[in-house]
C-alpha cells in the first residue's frame, strides 16, 4: 500500500532515514554482526477510514460531470481527456462534515477527480491524470496531492474544505542534489493561494493552513462501490 512520500523518485532517502533508526545492540549481550541486526521501523499509519453517505445525485449527472472535465495542465498545456476514460468507483462521503456530500469519483488508472455537492449541483475540486500524482484524504477531510516533477522536484499540494467550498490551498516545492553520494534537499518553497496565484510564504504561515496528518491514498480507502452497477 502506498503511503504519502515526498516523491516517488527520491525513495532512495527514505532508505536512509530507515536505516538510522537501527537499533544498537545491548551492552549485555555478545556482540552480533552489524549486518544481522533487526531493522525497526516505525509502525504503518491508520489508514483513513470515510463513513459513506447516500449519493447525493443520480449517477448520469456523476457521469456527465466527469466527462466534462477539460481543465489545461498549466506546465504542459495539455486537456486532461476524461471523455476518453469511464468512471468505475465511487465514494460518496463528507470530507468536511458540513451535511453536503463530496463525491470520489475513479477511472483506470491514474484518473479520479473528486466533486462537491452544493444546490442540487455538482462542483468539481480536483482531479488526476497522470500516474506520477497521488490523490488522498487526511483524516480531518482535507485534499492532498503528492507528486514528483521530471526536474527532480518534490511537490505536496493540499485543498481545505469548509461548507463544501475551497477555503485554503497550498503547495510545497522541494528541490534535491547529489551531494557526497547522498540524496540532500536543496531547499524547501511554501506556498499559499493569494488573491489570483499562488506566493510564497513564511514555514510558520503555511503551517498555520496546511494539514498536520498524514493521509491515504484514494485506492488504499475501503468502501468504494461499482459505479457500473445499476
Amino acid at each position: 500500500m502506498r503511503k504519502f512520500l515526498p516523491a516517488i523518485l527520491f525513495a532512495s532517502s527514505a532508505l536512509l532515514f530507515i536505516g538510522c533508526s537501527l537499533s544498537k545492540p545491548q551492552d549485555n549481550k555478545e556482540s552480533e554482526p552489524e549486518n544481522e541486526q533487526p531493522f525497526m521501523v516505525e509502525e504503518e499509519l491508520e489508514y483513513t477510514e470515510l463513513a459513506k453517505v447516500a449519493l447525493p445525485c443520480s449517477k448520469e449527472m456523476l457521469y456527465n460531470a466527469w466527462k466534462q472535465i477539460g481543465v489545461i495542465e498549466g506546465a504542459r498545456k495539455r486537456i486532461l481527456d476524461y471523455k476518453q476514460h469511464t468512471p468505475t468507483l465511487f465514494l460518496s462521503t463528507d470530507l468536511d462534515k458540513d451535511g453536503n456530500p463530496e463525491v470520489l469519483l475513479r477511472g483506470e488508472p491514474p484518473y479520479a477527480a473528486i466533486f462537491s455537492f452544493v444546490k442540487d449541483s455538482l462542483h468539481l475540486i480536483t482531479c488526476v491524470n497522470r500516474t506520477e500524482v497521488g490523490l488522498g484524504i487526511t483524516p480531518d477531510g482535507a485534499i492532498v496531492r503528492n507528486s514528483s516533477d521530471h526536474g527532480g522536484a518534490s511537490v505536496s499540494e493540499f485543498i481545505q474544505l469548509k461548507e463544501s467550498h475551497v477555503v485554503a490551498t497550498g503547495a510545497t516545492h522541494e528541490t534535491f542534489v547529489i551531494k557526497d553520494n547522498a540524496l540532500v534537499s536543496n531547499g524547501k518553497k511554501y506556498m499559499l493561494q493569494g488573491d489570483s496565484a499562488m506566493v510564497e510564504v513564511s514555514k510558520d504561515e503555511y503551517l498555520q493552513l496546511a494539514p498536520q496528518q498524514e493521509g491515504t491514498y484514494l485506492e488504499d480507502i475501503d468502501g468504494w462501490e461499482d459505479f457500473r452497477k445499476p
